[in-house]
């Protein structure tokens, strides 16, 4: 490269694309993501540190092609775009740049916590990952469980994920997708509803296959078949748990095979104390260091039962009571079995901000407990076994149905 390239790299690597503005003109050393024709050929481009739109008329170069390209910026329907003058090829190391960038700028945790200190191998590698695949225009796929835990994991990383994207001009809308599981494991329905999804993401708007990352799931025996499944067709998956994983050697499980990427605290020799949303956490602070929600991690640890010195210490970051935190809890569980397969986009995020709604729902959710508690006590049956008291009661039998609380 001649040395009036390497100035032009060198201005490049200090100019974020995705700050440019209408009437600017960049000139810089650019990747190709995507690239859609026939009409005038519009490329989204990435110099490593944001994504922009360039349009030309016609072009040979194809996506993954490292070009050179000059042009002026204008906006297009709410959008920046550059307007190439000229492109010519480029020859450098472009996934030494795209390596670089995806490096978290954040390496801390929240709180003090040699759990997490333990971990942070795990962290570093998978907030890589996920970054690298926003940088490159990868879309991302989050399945979470459905319980307060599980969907605290799921709203932690869309909103590092979708605060990253904007930053560096990549639309969340077509990149960033976040459903929830009913079973405590990757079932092989949902795997068939990611399979079509992805497709419609991939025919539909042109985009790579995405990365799938699966919270509060993902680590058991349950979970081979459909992970085994999504390997088989090509997709790459990371996983981040805190539940048993049964079989461990030399800190390989038997999901292990099927994934890129595993973070479990058992692996390390701990236990299922540090949750999912905990965990989610501070890796989505990782991911985007401007993500911030304190409230979150101890919401989960609480509603998930967690008894470590790592929830007081969450608790005490949050600003809020124990007794406010579990009633957010509980509202996100109702919320959630109301939606069932829903993700209920914006309405979870919703309940951090509106204590209002949070204690309408409460009161329904006492509501609902005193009818099914009164509903089944006259089904109770006592009898004393050599001096032990024994109360039992059919709940399949004799609670109320499609109903919250559900039976148990």
């Amino acid at each position: 490269m001649t040395n009036k390239n390497n100035d032009v790299f060198e201005q490049r690597t200090i100019k974020n694309i995705a700050a440019l503005k209408s009437g600017d003109k960049f000139t810089g050393i650019v990747k190709i993501i995507k690239k859609i024709h026939p009409g005038p050929v519009i490329f989204t481009v990435s110099n490593g540190y944001g994504v922009a739109d360039a349009v030309i008329k016609d072009s040979a170069f194809n996506v993954d092609d490292i070009v050179e390209i000059s042009g002026y910026a204008n906006e297009r329907a709410g959008k920046i775009q550059i307007e190439i003058e000229k492109i010519r090829e480029a020859k450098i190391d472009f996934d030494s740049i795209i390596d670089k960038s995806s490096e978290p700028s954040n390496t801390s945790f929240t709180i003090e916590s040699e759990r997490l200190e333990k971990l942070r191998p795990y962290f570093h590698s998978i907030s890589k990952r996920i970054r690298r695949a926003v940088f490159e225009n990868q879309p991302i796929m989050i399945r979470h469980h459905a319980d307060s835990d599980g969907i605290n994991a799921g709203l932690a990383i869309e909103y590092s994920c979708k605060l990253l994207m904007e930053q560096i001009g990549v639309n969340p809308g077509y990149n960033l997708y976040r459903s929830p599981s009913r079973a405590p494991f990757y079932e092989i329905t949902d795997v068939f509803k990611d399979v079509v999804l992805v497709k419609k993401i991939i025919e539909g708007h042109g985009q790579k296959k995405p990365l799938i990352v699966i919270l509060d799931n993902g680590s058991t025996p349950d979970d081979v078949l459909g992970l085994k499944t999504m390997k088989s067709m090509g997709f790459e998956m990371i996983v981040v748990d805190h539940h048993n994983p049964v079989i461990i050697e030399n800190k390989k499980t038997l999901v292990d095979p099927y994934l890129s990427l595993h973070l479990n605290p058992y692996i390390e020799g701990l236990d299922s104390q540090t949750c999912a949303g905990m965990l989610a956490y501070e890796l989505a602070r990782w991911i985007c260091e401007d993500y911030f929600n304190p409230s979150l991690p101890a919401v989960a640890g609480i509603t998930d039962r967690s008894n470590i010195k790592e929830l007081e210490d969450y608790i005490n970051k949050s600003g809020k009571t124990r007794k406010e935190l579990e009633e957010i809890g509980t509202a996100i569980d109702f919320i959630a079995y109301q939606l069932r397969f829903n993700p209920g986009k914006g309405l979870f995020e919703e309940l951090y901000t509106n204590p209002e709604l949070v204690k309408i729902i409460n009161e329904e959710v006492r509501k609902g407990s005193r009818t099914q508690l009164e509903s089944t006590l006259p089904y109770l049956r006592t009898q004393d076994i050599n001096g032990i008291i024994l109360s039992t009661i059919d709940l399949e039998k004799y609670t109320m149905k499609f109903t919250y609380p559900a039976p148990g």
